[in-house]
């Protein structure tokens, strides 16, 4: 019997392996006895002293205070909790929302319930690259507006947006700009107060921290309504008793994603240059979403004419590597991709999707292995979709 190859793991923008730097902060956390940290014994200040210290990685990473560090349980409560907080503030005379046509599902949704509501919501378009029209989300920006969401980059073609007019547009109509920052945290850098963002939410497993651990940055003299009332954690932001070993993990991961920043930015640019260029080759008609937009060093999404994204996803599953058709929140759903069919797309190419996204663990070994397969896996495809269209199949 043949040992099987290792798998290869193409999948970091739906969620990151935990860095060995998460890891032992992790262990090292349990190992101890954690007290709570509302508690004023020794217990309880030193969980509040390692809450403390991963609030200041977190905000080092996404260059913030740590005082406008808000822990929570991930970036869709991030989202939600800007969202929710903003509106339950709102004046009567701002009842607009101002949205991408192209944010992760996170935001819509919040935008929709908002919507439930009595606010109006107004999605903006993108153009054929990916990138949302500047001009209509500027004019569309007014004194009824509430709050102007745009994500940094895209969760599953990695383009980033323009925001930094945008949040100077936002700033002088008094409108709080939110910005998912979910992708970008640990692969750009990212500046806050450059881009006027008032909001910025990120996410723990996105960067190689653990599951169930995100941050949403409130900017200074901000004040939201809380998401989740009854306690004082978080400076009464966010009631609830903090993870104090996953929050640990979260600071480790963002610490070492600082660290690690320029230098991984260049690597991975150089795995997915090559990724591409050979897909080029291989399969002269296939499509890179969003190519001549600027993009994440990471982040590939192609579709290869005739072949059903899901079905290709699979069969490169059986073959050991883990890709995706987008974002992670959709899967098992037969929807094709929003965010392809906004930039102008059609249905079956929606349907065609993949993504490939790389990061801290991966290796060239990892991209040439996938190289050298994916042309047996397409052949593959191809075959059983010719014997399932047969007549009599």
């Amino acid at each position: 019997m043949t040992d099987r190859p290792p798998r290869v793991y193409l999948d970091h923008n739906a969620t990151s392996p935990m860095r060995p730097e998460a890891v032992e902060a992790v262990r090292a956390a349990l190992q101890r006895p954690i007290g709570n940290p509302s508690s004023m014994h020794h217990e309880g200040r030193a969980a509040l002293a390692r809450i403390e210290q991963a609030r200041e990685q977190v905000a080092m990473l996404i260059g913030a205070h740590g005082s406008e560090v808000v822990f929570t349980s991930g970036g869709s409560e991030a989202i939600a909790a800007a969202v929710r907080g903003v509106c339950d503030r709102a004046p009567a005379s701002r009842r607009r929302i101002v949205v991408s046509s192209i944010e992760h599902s996170a935001v819509l949704e919040s935008a929709r319930l908002a919507a439930r509501r009595g606010f109006v919501v107004v999605r903006i378009p993108c153009d054929h690259d990916g990138r949302v029209e500047v001009g209509r989300f500027l004019t569309t920006l007014g004194e009824d507006v509430v709050l102007a969401a745009l994500h940094w980059a895209n969760n599953e073609t990695g383009v980033l947006q323009p925001l930094e007019q945008i949040g100077q547009a936002c700033r002088a109509a008094g409108a709080p700009f939110l910005v998912d920052a979910v992708q970008a945290a640990g692969k750009l850098p990212l500046d806050p107060g450059e881009h006027r963002v008032d909001l910025l939410a990120v996410s723990g497993h996105k960067l190689g921290g653990p599951q169930g651990t995100g941050a949403l940055m409130v900017r200074s003299g901000l004040v939201l309504a809380p998401l989740i009332g009854g306690g004082a954690q978080e400076k009464r932001r966010r009631g609830g008793t903090p993870p104090v070993a996953a929050l640990s993990g979260f600071g480790a991961a963002a610490a070492a994603a600082h660290t690690e920043l320029k230098r991984e930015a260049a690597r991975l640019l150089r795995l997915r240059s090559r990724l591409e260029t050979r897909l080029r080759t291989l399969f002269p008609d296939v499509r890179i979403h969003g190519q001549a937009a600027p993009r994440l060093a990471n982040t590939v999404n192609f579709a290869i004419p005739g072949l059903p994204g899901e079905t290709l996803v699979i069969a490169l599953d059986l073959a050991g590597f883990a890709v995706s058709t987008g974002s992670a929140c959709a899967s098992g759903a037969v929807e094709p991709s929003h965010v392809i069919q906004a930039m102008g797309f059609g249905e079956d190419e929606a349907r065609g999707a993949v993504r490939l996204s790389l990061g801290w663990s991966t290796t060239e070994d990892d991209v040439d292995h996938f190289l050298r397969r994916i042309p047996e896996v397409v052949e593959q495809v191809r075959s059983g979709l010719k014997q399932r269209r047969r007549p009599g199949a």
